[in-house]
């Protein structure tokens, strides 16, 4: 077995608490994948046999039309989970998965799922915490679309993958805070228009607001690394703004 797996499993949010035996048989059961940059996991509507963590990079979720127009769902980051959801439901992925940068996955099996749940009931706890966890943040995902304008929606991205703000679209494991820390380095995907879809925005639109926001001195880009100077500055600015 996999000393990398066992401590893959072990150290994931999804599976705080789960005991050391459990553990041990969840990582002789999974198996690593790797993927480069831009390459497909799955597409919607490949069968569901299990889920995946993502241990390194970024993984893209995203849906798509008949005119091949991709709206992007989420992007997740290290510790991150999907696909448990659908796996209990035993019905096909509904998103097309891609690796936004190199990335390192564990695949999970549903068999080796559902014989813990069968021999240990508390393993169902762990794994309805962490679906409801996905829950709350897609009902925030909703609210902030609604809700906030482009800026603001750009700069709770922002906050939240610096652990910095009260909302996460980041794809940040844990709970995000009120800003404590002075500065922050966040850096961002490569290709504007993937973040722009996440946010429910056009490129152009994106551009704008990042453009005033560097203009403002609220932030300084450097290629795909923001720069933020005074977070409490930046999250001031994002509460005082209109949503029009």
């Amino acid at each position: 077995m996999s000393t990398d797996l066992r401590q893959a499993i072990a150290s994931a949010p999804m599976f705080g608490g789960l005991a050391p035996e459990h553990v041990e048989f969840l990582a002789a059961q999974s198996r690593p994948i790797s993927l480069p940059a831009g390459q497909v996991l799955f597409r919607r509507g490949t069968p569901s046999t299990g889920f995946y963590m993502v241990r390194d990079g970024r993984m893209q979720l995203s849906v798509s039309n008949s005119e091949g127009v991709v709206k992007v769902v989420e992007i997740l980051s290290p510790g991150s989970a999907f696909g448990h959801a659908v796996m209990f439901l035993h019905e096909p992925y509904p998103v097309d998965a891609t690796a936004l940068t190199d990335t390192d996955l564990v695949f999970v099996p549903a068999a080796a799922v559902d014989r813990l749940l069968d021999s240990d009931p508390a393993m169902a706890r762990v794994m309805l915490s962490s679906m409801a966890r996905r829950l709350q943040s897609k009902i925030q995902d909703i609210a902030m679309l609604s809700l906030q304008s482009a800026t603001q929606r750009i700069i709770a991205y922002m906050l939240g993958a610096a652990g910095a703000g009260s909302w996460d679209l980041a794809g940040a494991t844990g709970t995000s805070t009120a800003p404590e820390a002075t500065s922050a380095s966040v850096q961002l995907p490569a290709l504007k228009q993937v973040l722009a879809s996440r946010l429910g925005m056009t490129p152009e639109t994106f551009s704008r607001a990042m453009r005033s926001l560097t203009a403002e001195g609220l932030i300084q880009v450097n290629g795909s690394v923001v720069e933020i100077p005074d977070v409490s500055a930046l999250d001031a600015h994002a509460r005082s703004q209109s949503i029009l």
